[in-house]
Formats: structure tokens, sequence, C-alpha cells
């Protein structure tokens, strides 16, 4: 619903809906005309911006499994379309919720919902727990009125992440296998002396307290810290970029986009929001930050100028040229918002089978390196047998 209210300040606008049961999407002064129309831009535009850039005090702040996020915000959506208040449902899963940083994250986000804050710029401060993408969601559910919808989108971005990773452990335990096969062999042979295995045993066991095992638990130390740094927003846009120089990684990375993209564009404008910050607001929800700030920068100028947003979407260069052209006849015939769900529909297919396939070219990778290292350890163990029988042998002659 959209209304006017008297009072001094937005917060106390928000303020009074919430006692009235109602939750205040967006508060503006009141202005007409084209100028109102513009302000509704502006502050679209810019709340997607501002909620989009994670606060540069979060960046070593609590982390959670994507999983974990998932589940929280599904809850969260649940909550919401059941009658729950954006307050409320925060400060009830803020108090059920197993992790800690997201259990405080949402009671700071409760009490900030119930004096009038918009519930985007909070979660930008917890960049540790929500990626931009997923404050971009939000910002743009709050903008068009369909936030339990926008929690629903940033689920389903946090599930595909979790599910990505789902089933990789055999090819980490493959990995650190090898990795300790090598470590453990590699000592082994120039420890060893046929005249003495006495002092070879006691050679060896220093090498394996004093230097494998070490380095063994040094390089499980940093796997770990990397792990956490990798997560962290000031590597992202490092992963992001990465990620779209590996084949099948770059190919999982613009499905996403591109479903995610669509999706939260048609909400933006089936919610009577101007062409430019819906562009806007849906470019902020990309999950891979090069692929959004590319949208941004190629596509909305022309949204801007009036070239509509087919054409925008085409000078990104993303999309391929039968969903292109779906949406240009769309754009045509006036069944623009059927093209774009068929066009979703089938991104969101793509990203379903680039999912797998990236995670099946993890597990090949496991088994790779677990080859090569089966294949060194082999051949090490060959050399070292056959130069121990020499040696062996030329003592046994001396």
């Amino acid at each position: 619903m959209r209304g006017a209210m008297d009072a001094p300040s937005a917060q106390e606008v928000s303020r009074r809906l919430f006692e009235q049961g109602y939750d205040a999407v967006q508060v503006l002064p009141a202005t007409t005309g084209e100028a109102a129309t513009a302000t509704v831009a502006t502050s679209s535009a810019s709340r997607a911006a501002a909620a989009g850039s994670p606060s540069p005090g979060a960046a070593l702040g609590p982390s959670a499994k994507p999983e974990q996020i998932g589940s929280f915000f599904r809850q969260l959506a649940s909550l919401i379309h059941s009658g729950f208040s954006v307050s409320s449902a925060f400060s009830d899963l803020g108090m059920r919720s197993t992790n800690r940083g997201i259990g405080e994250a949402a009671k700071r986000i409760a009490a900030g919902s119930a004096q009038g804050q918009a519930v985007a710029p909070q979660m930008a401060q917890f960049g540790t727990l929500f990626p931009p993408h997923v404050t971009g969601l939000v910002a743009a559910g709050e903008t068009g009125g369909f936030l339990e919808f926008a929690f629903e989108e940033a689920a389903l971005n946090m599930e595909q992440d979790a599910a990505l990773t789902q089933g990789l452990w055999l090819p980490r335990v493959l990995i650190w296998q090898a990795i300790w096969s090598v470590l453990l062999l590699v000592p082994l042979f120039p420890s060893i002396n046929p005249e003495d295995l006495k002092a070879s045993g006691i050679a060896y066991g220093r090498a394996l307290v004093f230097v494998v095992l070490p380095l063994g638990i040094g390089m499980h130390v940093a796997s770990v810290v990397l792990g956490k740094l990798w997560n962290q927003p000031l590597a992202r846009r490092f992963h992001d970029a990465l990620s779209l120089r590996i084949p099948v990684m770059s190919k999982l990375a613009k499905m996403r986009a591109l479903a995610s993209f669509t999706r939260v564009l048609r909400r933006l404008l089936m919610s009577g929001i101007s062409p430019e910050p819906a562009f806007v607001g849906a470019a902020r929800a990309v999950p891979n930050t090069v692929l959004s700030e590319r949208i941004l920068q190629t596509g909305a100028p022309l949204v801007r100028a009036h070239e509509g947003i087919d054409k925008a979407i085409a000078a990104t260069g993303l999309m391929g040229d039968d969903p292109l052209q779906l949406l240009i006849t769309g754009q045509k015939t006036g069944q623009w918002m059927e093209m774009l769900d068929r066009v979703t529909a089938y991104y969101q297919e793509e990203a379903a089978r680039a999912t797998e396939a990236a995670k099946n070219a993890q597990k090949r990778a496991g088994v790779l390196i677990t080859l090569l290292s089966m294949g060194y350890v082999t051949i090490a163990l060959t050399v070292g047998l056959y130069n121990l029988v020499f040696k062996f042998t030329d003592s046994f002659g001396s």
C-alpha cells in the first residue's frame, strides 16, 4: 500500500506504521510530479549501491557456512510470509540461531528495524556473513516491496553455494593423503644406512618429529587460515575474477548471474519500479562482483538514456543470442514479463547443470592430484629401494 502521513521524521513514520502492524518499505518526503519520480529512482539506486558495499570494519567479522546462512534466510522468508514483522522475524531467529555470528547480527538488525532503519544497510555492516549480492537483493526487495521473496532468493543463492561444495570431502581427503604420502617418503631413504639400522631409525624419527610433522601441521593450519581469508569481503573480488578465468567455473558464474539478474529484474518491474533503478537493483543482486560491475557499467547508461532494457542487456555481452532474441521479441510484442520468465527458467536450468559440471571438475582434479602423487611415490620407492639394495651389497662386499 502507498499513503501519506504527517510526521516530524521518516523514523517516526516507520515507528507509527510498525505499531499499526505494517512494515515500511520506503519512506520519502512529500514531493510531486517529476520530482517524486526522480526521488524514488535516486533513492532506489543509491540504496542498492550502498547495500552492495560491505563496511570496511566488517572485514574480519564473524562467518558462517553457506548452508547456515541459506537456512537463516529461508526461515526468515517463512516467518514474514506467515505474518511476522521484519523486526520480530529477525529477533525470533536471533534468539534461536545456532551460529553465534548470525544470532548477534539478527538481534542488531531487529533492533534497528524496530526503529525504522532499512534492513539492507544494516546487513552491509556484516560483510563476512552477508555478501554484497545478498545485501543488494534485500535492497531490491525493500525498494520493490517484495522483501520476503528477496530473502527466498538470498536463500537460493546460499543453497547453490552450499551445493557446490557438497560431496567434495573425498577429493580433499585424497589430496591430503597425497601430501602426507610425499612428506613421509621424502626423508625415508636418505635416513637409511644399511650398516647401522638403529641409527637410521633414530635419524628418520628426528626427521618426522622436527621436519615432517611441523611442516604437515603448518600446511593444515595455513589451509584453514587461507580458507577463512578467501571468504572475507576484501578477497571476494579476487576470487570472483579468478573464477571467470577457469572455464567450468566461468560458465557457472555467468549462468547464476543471469538467472539471478533476470529474476530480480522481473520482480522490480512488476512492483512498478521504473526501468533504471530496477536495472541497477537487479545488477546489484548478481552473485559475482565482477559481472555485477560489468552489467552496471555497460548497461545502466543505456537504460538511463531510454535505449531499452533489451539493448542494455545486449551491451553487457553476457546473454546468449537465443535468450536475447526472446527478450527483444517480448519488448516489441508487449510480452516482456512472459519472455523474462522463460529466460529466467532457462538460465536457472543452465546454472544447475553448470553446478554439477563444476562439482565433477573439482572431483576429477582431486583424483588427478592423487594419481600424480601416487606415481611420484611409486617411482621414489622404486629408486630408493634400488639404491638401498646397492648400498647393502656394497657394504656386504667390503
